[in-house]
């Protein structure tokens, strides 16, 4: 047993590296936004980013992508004040699209280790058009038309849960996306967790894990880091707040200042809310933890 416990700051700089492909996971939920806050901190650049639904704001606005491989993502770089920064610094990212469903074939293809995965989908749209890695090919069995999309195999992936153990079995509930399939097809893996637990804890119930340690690099203890996301069980998001900044980008004094307060500003996470509670009030996080959380029905899973 191997304990993989270190700093956000240490894991990163350890398993993220210029070039890159980085799965973010997260899909409207649990975004790892510590993690990214530590990338932009640490100036990773001339990345590539697989994400469904978790816009890496923070990461485009400073010149930090080359390519995006997303399902939907806003592009529109004259409405965006971070993907306009971008524009102007000669870094707007190249999107490559697919659907969200063809991502997460994508995924699960590089997860399997198979080179491209057969579809249905794309059939018809104008998307091998535009995406060298979808073609259409003969069925072997039919001899019909089927689309095959190349397997997407990221470089690293972060991705936060609710709990992991010391060693990396890491477990998520509620809105799961393509995590699965995005972490497992990842080469090193960072994850994230509101708690380390025992291993016992984990073993208690074992189809919450969605990756087993072994397949993990690096684990950190960092409460609070989706937020300004929601996670299932913990909190909600702050939509009014620092969401606006952190994941939609805001105007340019928004955005700017938050990038000066709260992500060069602080020197990890921890600082950062720590610096929220001075501004917002000690009582900040509180208000955004779930007042009456409701429990599962327990399941036997062993004597």
């Amino acid at each position: 047993m191997s304990n993989k416990l270190m700093t956000l700051k240490e894991a990163v700089s350890k398993y993220v590296k210029s070039g890159d492909t980085l799965f973010v996971g997260g899909a409207q939920h649990a975004t790892p936004q510590a993690a990214l806050h530590e990338i932009v901190r640490q100036k990773i650049d001339h990345l590539g980013v697989v994400a469904v639904l978790a816009q890496p704001t923070l990461l485009i606005g400073e010149g930090l992508v080359d390519k995006m491989i997303t399902g939907y993502a806003a592009q529109d770089y004259t409405a965006s004040y971070p993907l306009g920064k971008a524009k102007a610094m000669n870094r707007f990212p190249v999107y490559e699209e697919y659907s969200h469903f063809g991502i997460s074939l994508a995924l699960f293809a590089g997860y399997m280790g198979i080179p491209f995965i057969p579809t249905k989908g794309h059939l018809g749209s104008d998307m091998p058009k535009y995406n060298k890695n979808i073609k259409s090919i003969d069925c072997p069995f039919t001899g019909g038309k089927v689309a095959a999309i190349k397997a997407v195999v990221p470089d690293v992936a972060v991705i936060h849960v609710q709990r992991a153990d010391a060693e990396g079995n890491a477990q998520k509930w509620g809105s799961i996306g393509v995590d699965v399939e995005g972490i497992n097809a990842s080469r090193k893996v960072i994850v994230t967790a509101e708690t380390i637990v025992s291993s016992d804890v984990i073993r208690r119930d074992p189809n919450r894990t969605i990756i087993p340690g072994f397949r993990v690099s690096a684990v950190v203890e960092q409460p609070w880091g989706a937020f300004p996301s929601r996670l299932a069980g913990f909190y909600n998001a702050d939509r009014g707040g620092f969401m606006r900044v952190a994941i939609a980008g805001g105007n340019e004094q928004t955005y700017e200042d938050y990038l000066r307060d709260f992500v060069y500003g602080v020197k990890d996470w921890n600082e950062y809310i720590e610096k929220v509670k001075s501004i917002k009030g000690a009582d900040y996080f509180d208000k955004a933890r779930l007042k009456n959380p409701v429990k599962s029905e327990p399941i036997i899973t062993g004597s």
